[in-house]
């Protein structure tokens, strides 16, 4: 399929923070932006992977695309309809038909309820189901997530935390939707679990056919699940492409730096015993701080570069940035 079914356009996301000055022991609000200016496209039938470190505004940008942040700047389209984050209907579409797995099943299901009633949050209250089909679409979809019928009647704490990640996609999927975001869904379980997971969302994906963003650190994880990606550092999304173009030819330094460590981005990994990596820059390039090629362009904020269905902002391409500008 060659349809968008979801565009993000120049979105930025920012928080609130108050600093106390010593001297007048007064409280200024200030902002830290933790999206900035990011665009991206995903396709009708897509798995669309975001890759970035801890921080680099992976989970702020799931949590805008299902209004539970609303973006500073910038815009959304889903299915061609823009979505205006002040107005309740926009929201209800928008969370009746993109779903969200989080990245901790155990913090994400109420404790004191059973997995029935967990799952039936999943419906809204604008969907008008009787009790006894309610109960109907909560059976079809355990079986289909592989919970047996009897897990229905435990709570939480009772399951294994691959039965808790179920509970989760059963919550999520109980009424069809068109996007499921996926954010960090196996990072909290065991290898040999992760791998029954990511197997079971690629059936998932089929069954209901369904776009997937799937948001995580591992590049590995990247690589089997998805077939376009884009590279986020610090809040800015770097590189966008197919999986195995910026696998086999990564256009910028970051995501090149991340290929040839062959590293799942993971904080606790000692990166730097491979590389220098300074802290983000204020000004100009974010990365030029850690870039092995920065030159003096990298003093300035790269501008987007279109190369055919890829993107890349770096100053490496410059001659494109000029030839493009004409």
């Amino acid at each position: 399929m060659n349809n968008k079914i979801l565009e993000v356009r120049s979105i930025s996301v920012r928080f609130k923070t108050k600093t106390k000055f010593k001297i007048i022991l007064k409280e200024v609000e200030r902002y830290k932006i933790a999206v900035d200016n990011v665009s991206f496209d995903v396709m009708e039938g897509d798995t669309f992977g975001l890759v970035g470190e801890t921080g680099s505004g992976k989970s702020t940008i799931a949590r805008t695309l299902v209004g539970i942040y609303k973006p500073f700047t910038g815009e959304i389209y889903f299915m061609g309809k823009k979505i205006d984050f002040k107005r309740k209907n926009d929201l209800l579409y928008l969370r009746k038909n993109i779903g969200i797995v989080f990245q901790d099943p155990v913090g994400s299901l109420n404790p004191k309820l059973k997995v029935r009633e967990i799952i039936r949050e999943g419906f809204s209250i604008e969907e008008k189901y009787s009790k006894s089909e309610q109960d109907k679409l909560i059976f079809d979809i355990t079986r289909k997530v592989g919970l047996g019928e009897s897990k229905l009647d435990s709570y939480p704490s009772e399951l294994s935390g691959g039965e808790k990640q179920r509970v989760s996609l059963a919550r999520a999927l109980v009424t069809q939707k068109k996007i499921l975001i996926l954010d960090e869904p196996t990072s909290s379980l065991d290898v040999s679990i992760q791998a029954q997971i990511l197997n079971l969302l690629r059936k998932l994906k089929s069954d209901f056919n369904l776009t997937y963003i799937f948001i995580t650190h591992d590049l590995n994880v990247i690589r089997y699940m998805c077939n376009r990606m884009g590279v986020l550092y610090y809040g800015q999304l770097l590189e966008t492409g197919n999986v195995k173009e910026i696998y086999e030819s990564p256009l910028h330094p970051y995501t090149a730096d991340l290929m040839n460590a062959n590293l799942t981005l993971d904080s606790s990994l000692d990166f730097t015993s491979q590389y220098d990596i300074g802290e983000p820059s204020r000004k100009g390039c974010i990365y030029k701080n850690s870039c092995k090629k920065r030159f003096e362009l990298c003093e300035n904020p790269p501008n987007d570069v279109e190369l055919g269905e890829r993107k890349v902002k770096c100053w490496l391409y410059k001659n494109i940035i000029e030839t493009q500008r004409m």
